[in-house]
């Protein structure tokens, strides 16, 4: 009789139990260290969906030894680049939940000066957390980065960092800064809810903007910071845009606006039923009958 031997493949248990623990978050926290190992098990044979979600559930577990494993994964050159950002953003969820963040803060700030474009704009990203002020100049610095990708996520860190007075800094490059990283920092103003008469005022200067890209994101933004009570003198303005897309976006804002504050915009509103584009005649005609609160007759010459 010959003996039967049972080969025991840890890899595949880990990423069963990996499997597992996405039904049974409770589980995954209850276990702590003992599911961070069987999670780092898991990712070395696990496919690029469970890989990912692997991660997210490190991210979940908030505790200092998954920052290290992240911290790999974020740089290692053999995964995908949406698996390292999203290594990078799990990062940055963990930043404030840290006793001492020192070390690796330090350790990405390096990576701040990586030869790599894709390894500086992510570990820009992963500094982006509330009360980082370690990263503060390092991230400033990194706003002239030569890659866009790291202006943007050098943009995007300072505002999660949260602090007031980085409002000025972006204004400054605002004011001085390419058309793409412009566009980024407009949509992250709307972030600073204290400056909110500054961003209007902002937004207001951008919707004289030569580049219709920027006058639209002026107005997208613009209506962010004001969802109820808009100022209708701006919106009146996009409504004659020369660009169809601001006309068309303002018609759709305006249509969750009071009626009644709508009503002295009627005859602009009107003038658009007759507009080249298909799409600006549609909003303007529901525009018209969200004013008169139901269809109205519409008579066009």
């Amino acid at each position: 009789m010959s003996d039967t031997i049972i080969v025991f493949d840890a890899k595949a248990r880990a990423v069963a139990k990996a499997q597992h623990y996405l039904s049974d978050m409770e589980g995954l926290i209850r276990d702590g260290e003992r599911a961070i190992a069987f999670l780092l098990q898991a990712l070395d044979a696990a496919d690029d969906d469970l890989k990912l979600r692997i991660v997210l559930m490190l991210g979940a577990i908030a505790d200092s030894r998954v920052i290290h494993p992240l911290y790999c994964l974020m740089r290692d050159e053999r995964q995908s680049e949406s698996l390292r950002h999203a290594a990078a953003v799990q990062l940055s969820l963990l930043g404030d939940k840290v006793e001492d963040p020192r070390q690796w803060v330090a350790d990405l700030i390096e990576d701040l000066d990586d030869e790599d474009p894709f390894m500086r704009a992510t570990a820009a990203f992963a500094l982006g957390w509330e009360g980082n002020q370690q990263a503060i100049t390092p991230l400033e610095e990194a706003l002239c980065d030569s890659d866009m990708e790291v202006q943007q996520a050098a943009v995007s860190a300072l505002t999660n960092i949260k602090d007031e007075r980085l409002f000025d800094v972006l204004i400054e490059r605002l004011m001085s800064g390419p058309k793409e990283q412009q566009r980024c920092i407009l949509y992250h103003l709307s972030c600073f809810g204290t400056r909110r008469r500054e961003v209007m005022g902002i937004c207001a200067r951008y919707l004289d903007h030569p580049d219709a890209d920027l006058r639209y994101d002026a107005l997208v933004v613009l209506d962010a910071v004001n969802p109820i009570d808009k100022p209708l003198p701006l919106y009146l303005q996009s409504l004659t845009d020369p660009d169809p897309r601001i006309r068309e976006v303002a018609l759709v804002y305006l249509a969750a606006e009071d009626k009644t504050r709508l009503q002295r915009l009627e005859p602009e509103v009107l003038a658009l039923v007759g507009d080249p584009v298909p799409n600006i005649r549609r909003a303007a005609t529901r525009l018209l009958h969200h004013i008169h609160d139901g269809p109205m007759v519409i008579n066009q010459r």
